[in-house]
């Protein structure tokens, strides 16, 4: 099976696609930490809409799952 056959995380931010890779503990987490710099770096610039998206997708790309997501407005009401 090769890479394009296997289930993935794909990472959003602003309905941007930015990065994907193999899904599994290794990718989400880099994922994780790459959207949460995404996320501080647009509310240091004053960005106060949209949002950051990790989604996992199965092999065929037909099923699409939303497994983290969070908007900008909720990161500024937790970091006041």
């Amino acid at each position: 099976m090769t890479e394009k056959q296997k289930a993935t995380y794909e990472l959003w931010f602003l309905g941007d696609f930015c990065e994907s890779g193999v899904k599994g503990r290794e990718t989400f987490n880099h994922l994780l930490r790459e959207a949460m710099e995404l996320r501080k770096d647009a509310a240091e610039a004053g960005c106060d809409f949209g949002g950051v998206e990790i989604c996992a997708v199965s092999a065929d790309g037909k099923d699409v799952e939303t497994v983290f997501h969070c908007r900008m407005e909720n990161y500024k009401k937790d970091n006041r």
